[in-house]
């Protein structure tokens, strides 16, 4: 029988590397007021927090308030042919709006914008100058109108329970990439290769925001601490320089799953979606 069967070829593990100085560009859109939705009472914390975190983390943060949906989408383009992503490592968007079923956006118009337009108007095509490197975008917005009632279940933590073994650091954003292109062995990119995108709850639920602390999302990426100023702290701020972001996500997931639920007489809770 042939020994080589089921034997993969050994490749090289390689990350990111994400070391210009800015980091990157990070582009929030901040959508507060409506014509005639609901005003998001707190994103205001939502928006601060956030910069101030990406900022210490080395990004320059753009920040727009109250596009319509044709001026989101026209500021998505217009961000992802910057010229600066020529010299940065990186680049991330973040999304703070209404949302609806269908991945569907809500602008300052009221009107509702497709998620897909932004992966799109980012990809390698239309953005070449972040071909090959992370595009990480966050999204808080409701995607659908379904509520996660949940009481909860009680676990035993037990010492060995999350213990991870033989991986070191992976730094800053670092994920794995595939082997190194050489000639012999040519790679084709996809055009959305190299997205991550991380909402605030799954598709068809609800996403809550506290109109004092900001949303549940942020908030645990943030680990807001409510001292008269809002500090960030924690999370991507404590854990961003030596673990790898699906873990920071996880962690997040961790911190909104078992520290938030809803004050009114049904318990409700919220879990991320990447």
């Amino acid at each position: 029988m042939n020994q080589n069967l089921f034997s993969e070829k050994t490749i090289t593990i390689q990350i990111y590397p994400n070391f210009s100085i800015p980091k990157g560009l990070c582009l929030i859109f901040n959508n507060e007021n409506f014509i005639s939705m609901p005003r998001r009472q707190g994103t205001d914390i939502d928006c601060r927090n956030l910069k101030s975190l990406f900022h210490q983390l080395g990004y320059r943060v753009i920040i727009e308030n109250d596009l319509s949906c044709k001026e989101m989408l026209s500021r998505i383009r217009d961000f992802a042919s910057d010229p600066q992503h020529q010299f940065a490592s990186s680049a991330i968007v973040v999304v703070l709006t209404h949302g609806e079923r269908d991945q569907l956006l809500v602008g300052g118009d009221d009107d509702v914008l497709s998620v897909y337009p932004f992966l799109e108007a980012l990809n390698a095509r239309n953005a070449p100058l972040l071909a090959g490197k992370p595009k990480l975008i966050f999204i808080q917005a409701c995607r659908g109108g379904e509520y996660r009632r949940d009481t909860g279940a009680t676990f035993v933590d037990e010492p060995d329970s999350f213990r991870h073994e033989g991986d070191g650091p992976f730094g800053l954003f670092n994920c794995m990439r595939s082997p190194t292109v050489t000639e012999e062995n040519p790679i084709k990119w996809p055009r959305e290769s190299d997205f991550l995108i991380a909402y605030a709850t799954p598709p068809l639920y609800v996403s809550w925001r506290n109109s004092l602390r900001g949303s549940w999302f942020v908030q645990a990426i943030c680990e807001v601490n409510f001292i008269y100023v809002y500090l960030p702290v924690k999370v991507f701020a404590k854990y961003a320089r030596n673990t790898d972001i699906l873990r920071l996500l996880t962690k997040v997931n961790q911190r909104v799953a078992e520290c938030f639920q809803t004050s009114c007489s049904s318990s409700y809770k919220q879990v991320q979606s990447i």
